[in-house]
């Protein structure tokens, strides 16, 4: 019997993509006491639950017993979510979302906070008067952002890649002209025009007339924009000629995370659930990408 539970143990780690080390940490014990486990030793009895847990199947299936496999996750996942109205799903996958968080470190025993009336706190005369509910997790392996709140909630997963996030980031004055064309007036206006209506083509002079702006002033705009490539162009031909109408990007939605991204950066005050346990910097410096002249 013995046997049969070293074979599993290393069959079910390696299929796991763990090492000694890793499924020692994850359980409690050293490396040295996996690699003797799988050589013929067995774990203390105590330890079977953790270990079971941790390489997902049951005790039984640590002892090649049939029926003992755990059932996959995914699958559980996704017969759920098809039981959830549609309309409900993306409420119900953030609320999964913060349960995860709230377990995501082992070592520390989480208060079981539930979700809020609303997302912003609303204690007069206290420091928690304008804090969000909400999540911020920055652990080795990747960071975790989320608001949770029955009016407002959001969630977002970033594993971190090997070479590091800033490897993955564009040059540093793409993001430059990003930002001096998004700071302009009128800028964030014609982006609520075109994003608040249906998707069709918009002339600049419909979109001077509604926003009262210079007819000259939404066409810079809007070339600026059309530079970024966040919208596009058409030409039209009308009887005086051809003229010019822009869109948005078919269904791009990316602008509303990008504005929730924006605020939780100048939101002021504290968190409602806050980890940070490590020490290394967030990006790895020299490697983001800049342009020549930016170079040493």
């Amino acid at each position: 019997m013995a046997n049969v539970l070293s074979e599993r143990v290393a069959e079910l780690r390696k299929e796991r993509g763990l090492t000694q080390e890793q499924l020692g940490q994850l359980v409690g014990v050293s490396a040295q006491a996996v690699s003797k486990w799988e050589k013929g030793g067995a774990p203390d009895v105590e330890l079977l639950p953790a270990l079971a847990g941790r390489l997902g199947v049951t005790i039984d299936a640590l002892f090649g017993r049939e029926g003992g496999e755990a059932a996959d996750i995914h699958q559980i996942a996704a017969r759920w979510l098809h039981t959830v109205p549609k309309e409900q799903r993306f409420d119900q996958l953030c609320r999964l979302f913060w349960t995860l968080t709230k377990n995501i470190v082992d070592e520390i025993d989480m208060p079981d906070i539930g979700y809020l009336g609303h997302a912003v706190m609303m204690e007069e005369d206290t420091y928690m008067a304008h804090v969000w509910a909400m999540s911020r997790v920055w652990l080795d392996g990747g960071l975790m952002l989320g608001l949770h709140a029955e009016d407002l909630s959001f969630a977002t997963i970033w594993p971190e890649p090997e070479d590091g996030y800033d490897a993955h980031f564009a040059p540093m004055d793409k993001y430059r002209a990003l930002f001096t064309v998004l700071a302009r007036p009128g800028c964030l206006e014609v982006l609520e025009y075109l994003y608040s209506r249906p998707y069709r083509h918009y002339v600049p002079e419909t979109m001077a007339h509604a926003l009262a702006l210079p007819v000259e002033e939404v066409q810079d705009l809007l070339d600026g924009l059309m530079g970024l490539q966040i919208l596009q162009k058409t030409e039209l031909e009308l009887l005086d000629g051809l003229t010019n109408s822009y869109s948005r990007k078919g269904e791009d939605s990316t602008l509303v995370p990008f504005l929730y991204m924006a605020r939780c950066m100048t939101q002021a005050g504290g968190y409602l659930f806050n980890i940070g346990g490590t020490e290394r910097p967030l990006l790895r410096g020299g490697v983001w990408k800049k342009t020549e002249d930016e170079k040493p």
